[in-house]
């Protein structure tokens, strides 16, 4: 049984990260609005906002100046003093080591890239590679004007099943890594504080946390790539599985006699049949059965298509690969419709390159809604963000501001 003076240091301290909270997401913000929000006494965000003043994290500020905030006789002049989270006050490291390589960015407290940049990796063996994740650091550190002391911490996305509590990747969709602490081994070679997390499910905790636009508290966010996965923000809280592992969508069998998925064996996986993968694979297939299709002119490799230049074919219209993407983007909407009607998010995010063409964002939304049950049609909102390599790598800063910044208590995340 716990003691009482433990059970008070507990409460205070998700207080403390209660308050951070209120203010990151929706500063500036007056100390009797947090009070109110928070249903805490007034002495106690005077208290803790002061202390948060004193670490240089957030500072005091007055409001513009619209019509009804301009000051009065009947208000004396004095204008409402609210307080926000100072921009340069720290920053943090967010890197993807995923197929592309090693993608690193600097990020402040408010989400804002100071500097990115993409490194080749292709070392296939776990030890050389964290070599190379770590030299990466130093050759971005050395790019950039930054006091090595103002950065917190290191977040780092991968793909496969991340288990972001022990900071171990369980098993490593490129390489088959298995139990490797990379949160351990990046921090014993960079001499920073690291934290990782399956780099779609870092996608949607950057979205969460740095997008312009305040999301609900409860959203999915589709990642079509390399592999197809969809995360879940649940009350504010990244729902990350007992096994580490959810979100992997690309893995639902959604036809028993379907091709063999090249990444778990299974058959019929989704992501043996709707992904960049099996998009390319349809389109190499075409061309060596000889079909017409634009294709062979377009590509420099046609046995090595590029998603790039796939769309450019869709976009004239060559019939092979329209038909090609028509089927996976079919699968894809009903995949999306079964998600939402399980789940029932009130936002979908969807974050894909193949989602750069208009017709390919209106096939998903009318497959996926002509597959919705009842009120999921009209009160589900299916938004597209814009293609960022870097998504992933800003996803990860975000994780790690929210352990090493706001300080999420990690036995608060979601387990369904």
């Amino acid at each position: 049984m716990a003691r009482p003076g433990n059970n008070l240091e507990r409460l205070k301290s998700q207080n403390t990260e209660f308050i951070k909270e209120i203010i990151y997401k929706y500063g500036p913000i007056s100390r009797s609005e947090i009070a109110e929000m928070l249903h805490l006494t007034p002495p106690t965000i005077t208290t803790n906002v002061a202390h948060l003043i004193g670490q240089g994290l957030v500072r005091e500020c007055t409001p513009a100046c619209p019509e009804e905030e301009r000051p009065t006789e009947r208000t004396l002049g004095r204008r409402r003093i609210l307080v926000e989270f100072v921009p340069d006050a720290r920053y943090v490291i967010g890197i993807e080591r995923g197929y592309y390589g090693t993608l690193v960015c600097l990020v402040d407290l408010r989400g804002n890239v100071i500097h990115q940049h993409q490194y080749t990796d292709d070392y296939e063996e776990y030890e050389a590679s964290m070599d190379a994740v770590a030299q990466s650091v130093e050759s971005f550190l050395s790019e950039i004007n930054i006091c090595r002391e103002k950065i917190v911490g290191i977040g780092i996305g991968m793909p496969g099943f991340v288990d972001g509590h022990s900071g171990v990747l369980r098993y490593g969709a490129m390489y088959k890594w298995m139990d490797k602490a990379v949160a351990q081994d990046i921090s014993r070679r960079t001499g920073f504080a690291c934290r990782v997390e399956n780099n779609a499910r870092c996608r949607a905790l950057g979205e969460e946390l740095f997008s312009a636009t305040l999301r609900p508290e409860t959203f999915a966010y589709l990642l079509i790539s390399r592999g197809l996965a969809c995360p879940l923000v649940i009350r504010n809280r990244l729902h990350s599985g007992e096994m580490a592992g959810a979100g992997e969508v690309g893995h639902m069998v959604v036809d028993r006699f379907g091709p063999v998925c090249p990444t778990c064996g299974n058959r019929g996986c989704l992501e043996a049949i709707a992904s960049e993968v099996a998009i390319r694979n349809r389109c190499i297939q075409s061309i060596q059965a000889d079909l017409p299709t634009l294709l062979r002119d377009i590509c420099k490799d046609p046995l090595a298509p590029q998603m790039s230049e796939i769309l450019q074919a869709q976009r004239c219209n060559d019939g092979v690969v329209c038909k090609i993407m028509e089927d996976a983007i079919t699968y894809l909407g009903i995949m999306l419709a079964n998600i939402i009607n399980f789940i029932n998010p009130p936002l979908v995010i969807v974050d894909g390159y193949i989602m750069q063409l208009p017709q390919n964002q209106q096939l998903l939304i009318d497959i996926t809604r002509k597959n919705l049950f009842s009120l999921n049609v009209t009160e589900v909102a299916i938004e597209f963000v814009p293609f960022d390599k870097f998504r992933a790598a800003k996803g990860a800063a975000a994780l790690a501001i929210k352990k090493f910044i706001l300080q999420e208590n990690v036995e608060t995340s979601e387990k369904i």
